[in-house]
């Protein structure tokens, strides 16, 4: 669920300057990962969050090259690639939506009903109106965020998915996406108990 900004200000804070961190999202990395990153996207939601071991002297090119191999032969060994291919997503559209599906619920636990809720949307030619996509265009922006930001991270104005992730993601969230629970609800909305109510039509939707 961290964004690339804040990645920037934590590795500030683990002791690198703000001159390797910057150098190091914006070299050039060989990685099957990053085969459908569009050229001008950054690396926001490709930076697995993963422990690894590595030396004081370490630089930050290695452990990120580190990260794409790890996250890639992951995907690739728990069959999660071809999954994502047969729901007609390649890798970049893949962590797009399992970064969205990070940002509404953080919980592993509801990840899999949320991905089928964006399926339905997506498959029934609904937008994804997802609130947390103008949250994350308006922060790009620099402005405060509402609902009719003109942004094409706005999925409350723009269909399909965002042009790049808008976070870092758990891999249960892609895994929901690879295996979204089965289900035909269209809405979702989370309670100030925590829990998160389902309705399959508007009106159950008001209701929640």
């Amino acid at each position: 669920g961290r964004t690339l900004s804040e990645i920037k200000s934590d590795l500030q804070k683990y002791g690198y300057s703000a001159d390797e961190v910057n150098e190091a999202l914006e070299a050039k990395y060989d990685s099957p990962l990053l085969a459908d990153k569009p050229a001008n996207a950054d690396l926001e939601g490709y930076i697995f969050p993963e422990t690894f071991e590595m030396s004081a002297s370490g630089n930050l090119k290695t452990l990120f090259q580190r990260s794409f191999d790890t996250l890639y032969a992951r995907l690739q060994s728990d069959g999660l690639i071809d999954k994502f291919k047969a729901r007609g997503l390649n890798i970049h559209q893949a962590l797009t939506l399992a970064s969205i599906i990070q940002k509404e619920a953080s919980d592993p636990k509801d990840q899999p009903q949320i991905a089928q809720v964006f399926y339905t949307r997506i498959n029934s030619g609904m937008k994804l109106e997802s609130d947390v996509t103008f949250h994350y265009g308006a922060k790009k922006l620099g402005v405060a965020p509402r609902v009719d930001l003109k942004s094409p991270y706005n999925t409350r104005l723009v269909a399909g998915l965002t042009p790049t992730p808008i976070s870092n993601m758990n891999y249960s969230a892609l895994q929901a996406v690879a295996d979204p629970a089965a289900g035909d609800y269209v809405y979702f909305i989370a309670g100030d108990n925590g829990k998160i109510y389902y309705g399959r039509t508007f009106d159950e939707h008001l209701a929640n």
